[in-house]
């Protein structure tokens, strides 16, 4: 596996990480790979580490290039920055898909607190809007609570066009409320957007992979950490699954 640092924008210190896997040879039949770029949480002021490399080895595993995006923060966080940075990564791969052995229609993104804002807001209204979109505890409505720069409420722009999306949440989560998730899902009923969405009973916000290097696993009740095989098997579903080396159709939408 290759690992590459790339700097997007140097004023605003956004840069992105590619982990690019080989196609070929032993993984014979396989020419290109689907794509996830990864959107940290941190309240739009630092992107969490515990929300970038650790959710990147599940992806990696499943066979995805994976892109760790960190976007843009504080002062540089004004709208639509991070919105911009987002396109940005995705022209970036698009450009090197080649070299990077991306399939460039099917690019995907997660993104956590802040970065579910982002990774939503990516989903309904981006230049370059991704393929399948996953939402952990994503700060939806409450975003003026979290950012003052006249960020918006991806429930307001929600439409047909909108991607199939997954969304994991807590219902007791003290820092970003459940209603927050709860009107992220019933906009993409309105509009008739595919979705699947696990509301677990109580863990604690920023509960990433739930790993116990991660987390304490005692805030979380058991079936927290099964939203990281879900949204594998819901990709599958979604965007296609490898059979013989070779990612073939998705199986509905």
């Amino acid at each position: 596996m290759k690992t590459e640092v790339l700097t997007l924008n140097e004023e605003r210190n956004v840069t992105l990480t590619a982990y690019i896997q080989p196609v070929g040879g032993e993984f014979w039949g396989m020419t290109k790979r689907p794509a996830m770029i990864i959107l940290p949480g941190g309240g739009y002021q630092f992107c969490s580490d515990r929300e970038a490399d650790p959710v990147a080895f599940p992806y990696l595993q499943a066979g995805y290039q994976v892109f760790i995006l960190r976007y843009s923060l504080n002062d540089n966080a004004v709208w639509d920055n991070p919105l911009k940075d987002y396109d940005s990564a995705v022209e970036t791969i698009t450009e090197r898909a080649e070299e990077w052995f991306v399939d460039t229609e099917r690019i995907a993104v997660i993104g956590f607190s802040a970065g579910g804002h982002l990774a939503a807001c990516a989903a309904v209204m981006a230049k370059h809007r991704p393929k399948a979109a996953i939402l952990g505890y994503p700060v939806i409505s409450s975003v003026a609570v979290w950012n003052d720069r006249k960020a918006p409420d991806p429930c307001e722009y929600v439409d047909e066009k909108t991607c199939p999306c997954f969304i994991f949440a807590s219902r007791n989560d003290g820092t970003v409320p459940i209603r927050d998730s709860v009107n992220f899902i019933s906009a993409l009923t309105e509009a008739g957007v595919p979705y699947e969405a696990h509301i677990y009973s109580f863990a604690n916000h920023g509960f990433s992979t739930c790993e116990p290097a991660l987390n304490n696993r005692e805030w979380c009740c058991n079936r927290t950490p099964d939203w990281v095989s879900d949204s594998k098997e819901w990709l599958r579903e979604t965007i296609g699954d490898f059979t013989d080396g070779v990612l073939g159709e998705k199986k509905r939408w």
